[in-house]
């Protein structure tokens, strides 16, 4: 008979040695370091669940375990994103929250899914409560200080993660000044009409973002492309396709919604990651015809400017459209949307941190690869007619 070479599992005594050691690295780890690194001050209380989630990921990764570490690692950039949000709390506001965000950790440690959904709940409640006072107790506002050397936009008025300017729900029969426009405009979709039953469905798209990845895509952006884009679609469809040859109008709208909201989120990745140069780009090329301004992120969203994409696990340069004054348009549309918000919602955006995307890339496995961005003599109009303008374009 043969010899074969037995093979073994992983003993109990292995697996006990692997989660001491993940204690030990775990109790050892340089958090002062960490905190340095990320410019946060963690409270005792998540310093320790902080070092769970260290200890976690060290024993997933003893184990193999490649799930198990993308979900320490995703827990732990949740609780540190959580607590940037808390800094720009009342001291009320901040006690609360960490009620709640203890309740909500532990009720996922236990796989409690009720608890965590009550605790979910009661977070929202207390954002809402913060976006009532903010709005009870709102000063006139002041003329903008502008500041033409700085990159970095000065954030004592900046608004917090929390989405204080976005409203809670958005009526297709309303009557509010954007809610009529809205209808009024929409009407004109003969083929694809819309609905309050589809505004809910993106609210509620937006909504599950900002609970996965803390970070805030304001739905009303996503009204102002799908007037933009006139068809009463966001124009997603690679099979249907536009007479200009673009991605055309897509009838399933639980598809083109998971689509649109998939690409602006992509952008958005991008913007907090890649921001800085693209903007830079933009101010120094003013003097060519079509670049204006100083970069915003809907300009970004319209050129030829990296996507992180969640689902392909790469990251790649594409457009939302080709006309050169997309962007544009659609900033003044959300702004008639959002009663002229379009500058706080980019300044809410230039407030998170690169560390943001780089945590949430690295959790998906995604490597973020570096971008230059150069002016390009690429500009349409909307029937993409070249117009000989330019634009800023992401090139590896």
């Amino acid at each position: 008979m043969k010899w074969k070479e037995p093979t073994f599992d992983a003993t109990p005594m292995l697996k006990a040695l692997a989660t001491a050691n993940a204690h030990r690295k775990a109790k050892t780890f340089d958090l002062a370091a960490e905190q340095k690194k990320q410019k946060l001050n963690y409270p005792d209380w998540a310093q320790s669940w902080l070092r769970k989630y260290k200890e976690d990921w060290y024993i997933a990764q003893a184990n193999g375990d490649e799930v198990g570490m993308r979900k320490a690692q995703k827990l732990a950039e949740g609780l540190r994103s959580k607590l940037r949000e808390m800094t720009t709390f009342p001291k009320w506001a901040q006690e609360q929250m960490q009620k709640e965000t203890v309740r909500w950790m532990t009720a996922e440690a236990s796989g409690d899914i009720r608890e965590k959904l009550a605790a979910e709940k009661a977070g929202r409640a207390i954002r809402e409560k913060l976006g009532l006072i903010d709005t009870s107790t709102k000063a006139p506002p002041e003329e903008p200080a502008i500041n033409e050397s700085k990159d970095e936009p000065t954030k004592t008025n900046v608004k917090t993660p929390a989405g204080k300017w976005i409203p809670a729900e958005f009526q297709y029969n309303g009557s509010s000044k954007a809610e009529k426009t809205f209808k009024r405009r929409s009407l004109k979709f003969t083929k694809m009409q819309w609905n309050q039953e589809k505004i809910h469905g993106l609210w509620e798209a937006t909504k599950k973002i900002q609970e996965t990845y803390h970070i805030q895509i304001d739905p009303r952006l996503l009204l102002a492309i799908i007037i933009q884009e006139g068809t009463g679609s966001f124009n997603t469809s690679s099979t249907n396709r536009a007479a200009d040859g673009e991605h055309g109008a897509e009838t399933n709208y639980a598809k083109d919604l998971m689509k649109a909201n998939s690409l602006v989120f992509g952008k958005i990745l991008g913007y907090i990651y890649y921001g800085q140069e693209f903007r830079q780009a933009v101010v120094k090329n003013n003097k060519l015809s079509g670049i204006t301004g100083k970069g915003d992120v809907f300009q970004y969203c319209n050129w030829f400017t990296p996507i992180i994409r969640m689902k392909s696990k790469r990251v790649e340069c594409g457009i939302y459209a080709s006309d050169n004054l997309w962007g544009e348009n659609v900033r003044e549309i959300y702004n008639i949307f959002s009663g002229n918000e379009a500058s706080n919602y980019e300044q809410y955006l230039l407030s998170l941190d690169k560390s943001v995307t780089q945590e949430i890339a690295a959790s998906e496995g995604i490597k973020l690869p570096k971008f230059i961005f150069r002016p390009e003599q690429n500009g349409n109009n909307s029937r993409k007619k070249v117009t000989g303008e330019w634009t800023i374009v992401g090139k590896r």
